[in-house]
């Protein structure tokens, strides 16, 4: 930016001249002279004011003449975006997204794009090759790309750098998430990186990487070439199909051929959805053979069949045989339903030494499984030892509670009312009913013997009762206890609200009677018995009486008498017949 500074005049200058000196083609150089002039001189305010208008006119002539255009030349070269931010939103993983951002040259002259570099995972751009030159309103569009390789939020900034006078350095900012897809052919790795460890040389170590079939269709595996000195994998011929929730575990071996750090990648290629390429890499280092040994016994592990809901634990030892420590540098597990427990590793075993893992199985589904449980170490014998494992998923013993909710509403006190529990045997072998406990005021239980054993599709239907004591809302459970695989206990909730039965009577006052009546007697009489009971206990004054001690399900017979002032009663009254429900 140019700027130009010219002292105002003042009013005591006798005579003014604008002298203009151009220094150079881009600055112009303005300056005041103040002289008397030669030949000529003026006199009175108004010739001063015209001298000095004269010199802004001459001043403002001279600008505009010499074309002076500081402004214009500084943003001779101008590069406009398209947009500042791209919000590339959810992406699936293994998928792609574009979006286009166009550079505009917007100045007077041509515009010199020198790089676009772009930061963020994922993030690319093409589109151009820089340096790029572009005339006054040319454009280039450039296309960002976001390919995300894993489940995240992304951020990214690509830079466009440029001689533009406006902005040389120009920033637009990226967003976005990688998603995971849920469907179509989907491969699942159980580990992307594998380490062997310390393997003595001319021994072995194996570790397993399982495969699975995530998505709703069928992925198919091409291949799996293995890359690195001393490495090979097992297990599988290519090409193979696995089909939704199928598994394959691969057997990755590390034997080196001399001491040193070695690594390699193991590459599967599929047809998945998150990728046609998926890499593992492997590490592992080649040590000089020692004494150290390690015996791992069984070799192995069988645990028949086994109910799904439940589980089965056999043990594996490890022993230290050698002269000389053992060092074991993992217990990998592979197979749906295995886990193994019982130590951290790395863990050393001095001579004769020994460590016990738990191996347990607890199948999901109702079929066979294997797995293999691998002990990696620095033994001279094997520095991998493998134990197999098999069992058999069965629907064991399962009972079904149902209802599982008992609503018994509105019971009158003295009464009760009775709703049925059926417990079912729903499972493949016979499941034992240990116990079915009740609580809750007013509530009880019957209609079996404990402990019943019910066959497969057996069942027993439990009558639970609730004989209110009080006027108000009650809750209960019952408790239902088995061997059942699904859930050992089943609670039944139940419910319930006491009421209080009652007779209202009413009846018109005598409509002659020579003797004022001063109030009235009740009798009642129940069922078919002929014995009545006066109800109040002084003379019942208004023509209607509430009977509140009858009970559900019995009838009652009622009559009134009149009473007078001195006690005197009328003779009975015709009788009513109530049945409570």
């Amino acid at each position: 930016m140019s700027y130009i500074s010219v002292p105002p005049p003042s009013d005591s200058d006798d005579g003014i001249f604008c002298v203009s000196e151009r220094s150079d083609r881009s600055k112009l150089d303005l300056s005041w002279d103040r002289r008397r002039a030669q030949n000529a001189r003026f006199s009175g305010r108004s010739d001063k004011a015209f001298m000095v208008l004269a010199c802004r006119l001459i001043l403002i002539l001279i600008v505009l003449g010499c074309g002076f255009t500081a402004t214009a030349e500084a943003n001779a070269q101008q590069l406009a975006a398209s947009s500042n931010y791209l919000p590339f939103g959810n992406v699936s993983v293994g998928s792609s997204s574009t979006r286009p951002v166009t550079l505009t040259s917007t100045g007077s002259s041509a515009v010199t794009i020198s790089s676009a570099p772009i930061g963020g995972s994922g993030f690319s751009v093409s589109g151009a090759s820089f340096p790029l030159t572009l005339n006054p309103q040319q454009s280039v569009t450039l296309n960002v790309k976001f390919a995300p390789t894993s489940n995240a939020s992304v951020t990214g900034t690509l830079t466009v750098n440029s001689n533009s006078s406006t902005n040389a350095r120009a920033y637009i900012n990226m967003a976005g998430k990688g998603a995971m897809p849920t469907s179509g052919a989907l491969l699942k790795i159980s580990s992307n990186f594998l380490s062997f460890g310390n393997v003595a040389v001319g021994s072995s170590a194996t570790l397993p990487v399982t495969l699975t079939s995530s998505g709703t269709s069928a992925v198919t595996i091409s291949s799996d070439p293995i890359g690195g000195s001393g490495y090979s994998v097992s297990g599988a011929t290519f090409p193979l199909t696995l089909n939704p929730g199928q598994s394959l575990t691969l057997q990755s071996k590390f034997a080196p051929a001399k001491t040193g750090s070695w690594t390699g990648t193991l590459t599967v290629k599929s047809n998945s959805s998150t990728g046609t390429n998926t890499y593992i890499n492997m590490s592992g280092t080649g040590v000089t053979a020692s004494n150290s040994q390690l015996t791992v016994s069984p070799s192995l592990l069988t645990f028949g069949s086994v109910a799904i809901g439940s589980s089965a634990t056999l043990p594996v030892k490890l022993t230290s045989t050698g002269g000389t420590a053992v060092t074991v540098n993992s217990a990998a597990i592979g197979g749906t339903g295995f886990t193994v427990t019982g130590a951290s590793f790395p863990l050393t075993l001095n001579p004769n030494q020994s460590v016990t893992l738990q191996v347990t199985y607890a199948p999901t589904a109702a079929n066979a499984a294997t797995g293999t449980l691998t002990i990696s170490s620095n033994s001279s014998t094997s520095g991998s030892a493998t134990v197999s494992m098999t069992g058999t998923g069965t629907v064991g013993p399962q009972l079904k509670v149902s209802p599982t909710s008992l609503s018994f509403g509105d019971v009158a006190l003295s009464s009760n009312a009775t709703l049925g529990v059926t417990l079912s045997s729903t499972g493949g072998s016979a499941v034992t009913v240990n116990s079915a406990t009740i609580s809750g005021s007013g509530f009880t239980v019957s209609g079996a013997t404990f402990p019943v054993t019910l066959s497969p599709q057996q069942s027993v239907t439990l009558q639970v009762t609730f004989a209110p004591a009080a006027a108000s809302a009650a809750t209960g459970t019952l408790t239902v206890s088995s061997n059942s695989s699904t859930s050992a206990t089943t609670a039944v909730s139940l419910a319930g609200t006491g009421t209080q039965s009652q007779v209202s009577l009413s009846w018109a006052a005598p409509s002659s009677s020579s003797d004022p009546v001063a109030g009235y007697n009740i009798y009642r009489a129940a069922g078919t018995s002929s014995s009545y009971q006066l109800l109040n206990s002084s003379v019942n004054k208004p023509t209607s009486y509430m009977d509140n001690t009858v009970q559900g399900g019995t009838s009652y017979t009622y009559y009134v008498e009149s009473v007078d002032g001195s006690g005197n009663t009328s003779s009975p009254s015709n009788s009513v017949n109530v049945t409570v429900p």
